[in-house]
């Protein structure tokens, strides 16, 4: 039996060994570099290198993320019910190293972005008691239009990361965008909070009691809101949030 299988090893051996051949290849035409300063990544590191990810203005106090989040909310949206808890990784300034991984995440299908936001997430609402009845995570959904004509939700891709990390079932029917909006970006809060009246809707899946709300990029607070306020209106008593950065004012 065991000359049997010494071909069936030979042959997975040279199998791999010609794969690693051809991504030593790609990477000396495509080489792998950060999406943020442009280095050249080491073999561990998955599409931003450790330095540049050390020099975001990290967050390091779940109370300090979810009392800067319900700050913005009150400034804005003051009659917007509150999140229960809000986890936030990073402060998010204006044409810093950030921005372009945030760009590159959102607009250039750099997904290893989306898997290395959601599992820091992760890691930080698994440590939270204030999350151990979660019942399920939801990403603020994108417009079907949007949705096809980019191909992806970077905030439904972090949701999946974080629900199989902690465990906690992911549903994308619990509300729907059913406005088409044009983009956030350089609109002022009077503008977005126009934008993203009527965006969302009940999609007719029961709503648990507390439900783990995912975005991107918060700046006013005024998607956010707007999704926890129908969330609110089909069921949930308590909404906690899940972000990757906060935009400073």
């Amino acid at each position: 039996m065991p000359e049997s299988m010494e071909p069936r090893h030979s042959v997975s051996r040279v199998h791999n060994s010609g794969l690693m051949m051809i991504q030593e290849l790609l990477h000396l035409v495509y080489p792998r570099v950060c999406v943020s300063c442009g280095t050249l990544l080491q073999q561990q590191e998955q599409s931003i290198c450790t330095t540049c990810l050390r020099s975001f203005d990290a967050f390091h106090d779940a109370a300090a993320s979810g009392d800067a989040v319900r700050e913005v909310l009150r400034r804005h949206y003051p009659s917007a019910p509150l999140p229960a808890a809000a986890t936030v990784l990073y402060r998010f300034h204006r044409d810093d190293g950030l921005q372009t991984a945030l760009h590159a995440m959102k607009y250039r299908g750099v997904f290893q972005l989306c898997n290395l936001f959601g599992a820091l997430l992760a890691t930080k609402i698994a440590g939270d008691s204030s999350a151990e009845d979660i019942g399920a995570v939801v990403a603020v959904p994108l417009h079907k239009l949007k949705k096809i004509s980019r191909t992806y939700n970077q905030s439904e891709l972090i949701a999946r990361v974080i629900g199989r990390q902690c465990r906690l079932a992911v549903e994308s029917r619990l509300i729907g965008r059913t406005k088409y909006t044009v983009s956030q970006t350089g609109l002022s809060a009077k503008e977005r909070r126009t934008n993203v009246i009527d965006a969302f809707s009940p999609a007719g899946k029961p709503v648990p009691a507390h439900v783990l709300l995912v975005d991107d990029v918060m700046t006013t607070g005024s998607t956010v809101a707007a999704a926890m306020d129908v969330l609110a209106q089909c069921g949930a008593q308590k909404i906690s949030l899940a972000i990757v950065a906060l935009a400073t004012s």
